[in-house]
């Protein structure tokens, strides 16, 4: 049984296991970092005609890379919150603490005493596009994707992790997409991709996890999602519905199948040409 995946979608408009993540560092100099991943940049129903206009587009939402800051200023992405005393922080950066043993031998309990160094507290967020929202556009290839991303987030390279390029007329999986190795979701409904051979491209993903290529005239193969989940076994959605393991299984065997059957057509033509 199928179960619906819209549940996997949260507000950002992302699957769950894309929604805010953070994790809480310290740096060489005391400070607590905590990177956290940011909201989407949104570039749906731009009327984008091709991925170059990434670099003159602003986005509905989410923030674009701003150019480098003067020197002394505090890079993009942080915020700095200080205060010069808690009132009560037994583990903040700023507090050392002293143990004082009780009387009364072994075993005895001890008193852990705050000892106030008087130095600032100093917390650092840092937040990380990794996501875009390409949907709802003109948008013919994915031709310049990387290189426009360059100039609207950092590192896209690898840190993008889910792109939506649904609603547009894409019409094949091209070598572009297939450099953001960390691609954990890809959106292609909508589109215009007419063979499954595109299919096959998406196996130089190997961290994709949720895709979707409903409303492209491939959906209409008899095949189609046999072929998709015996093609990709490590992804866990296709088309916002979530691949059971039956269908992991009976994918593997069918696809297995598939392969000799089209091997044995190829000698038979091979054959048949050299008569």
């Amino acid at each position: 049984r199928r179960v619906c995946a819209c549940c996997l979608v949260v507000r950002s408009g992302g699957p769950r296991f894309l929604q805010m993540q953070a994790s809480l560092t310290r740096s060489a100099h005391g400070s607590d970092v905590l990177v956290a991943s940011a909201p989407p940049l949104d570039y749906s129903f731009k009327e984008l005609r091709s991925c170059a206009e990434l670099e003159t587009e602003d986005p509905r939402s989410g923030k674009k890379i701003a150019p480098p800051e003067p020197p002394g200023e505090r890079p993009e992405g942080e915020s700095v919150e200080e205060a010069e005393r808690p009132a009560a922080a037994p583990l903040a950066a700023s507090v050392a603490t002293t143990s004082l043993a009780a009387s009364g031998g072994p075993g005895a309990s001890r008193l852990v005493v705050p000892v106030y160094t008087g130095k600032p507290i100093r917390k650092v967020l840092r937040t990380v596009t990794t996501a875009i929202k390409l949907n709802n556009n003109m948008l013919e290839t994915s031709t310049g994707l990387s290189a426009a991303l360059e100039f609207v987030m950092p590192s896209p390279i690898t840190n993008l992790q889910w792109i939506d390029f649904s609603f547009n007329h894409i019409v094949s999986v091209e070598p572009e997409l297939l450099r953001f190795l960390n691609l954990k979701a890809l959106y292609l409904h909508g589109n215009c991709i007419k063979s499954l051979a595109s299919v096959d491209k998406l196996k130089k993903l190997p961290k994709l996890l949720s895709l979707t290529l409903n409303g492209n005239p491939i959906e209409s193969t008899r095949i189609y999602r046999m072929y998709v989940i015996g093609v990709l076994p490590q992804i866990r959605s296709l088309d916002h519905s979530t691949i059971t393991q039956d269908e992991v299984s009976n994918a593997a065997a069918w696809h297995k199948g598939h392969q000799e059957r089209a091997r044995k057509r190829a000698e038979d033509r091979q054959f048949a040409g050299m008569d």
